[in-house]
């Protein structure tokens, strides 16, 4: 091969260089920016979902009746923490005010780690 010839592939290698470097980089600007906006939904709806599961939880401490929709989002959609505090209030046998209060509070903690457990994720990807 000629040197002109190997100093236009050279040349030609190097410039793209620098467009698939800009592509590389883009690509993973926009993979963190998709994780990032899937986790602040995946919190915003978990937030919602905690809210009224909360409600129903003391609904169902009151009135001694639990939804089989609130205790399927609690097993399926709930993260384990979440499921085994409502699972040890069920399990409950002593049912003193003090106790329930109790769970409710274990239950209401766990929501609120899993929320922060979110938000350290997205604070993750952001730094």
């Amino acid at each position: 091969m000629s040197e002109t010839l190997i100093g236009v592939l050279i040349g030609g290698l190097l410039s793209s260089l620098g467009t698939w470097i800009t592509i590389a980089v883009q690509h993973r600007r926009w993979a963190i920016e998709t994780k990032i906006a899937r986790l602040n939904a995946k919190r915003e709806r978990l937030e919602v979902a905690y809210e009224r599961t909360l409600d129903s939880v003391r609904n169902g401490v009151n009135t001694d009746f639990y939804s089989s929709n609130m205790m399927s989002e609690i097993e399926i959609l709930f993260p384990d923490a979440v499921s085994k505090a409502f699972n040890e209030l069920m399990d409950e046998k002593d049912r003193s005010e003090f106790k329930i209060k109790m769970h409710y509070y274990n239950i209401a903690l766990a929501m609120k780690k899993s929320l922060k457990s979110i938000e350290d994720k997205i604070d993750a990807q952001v730094l």
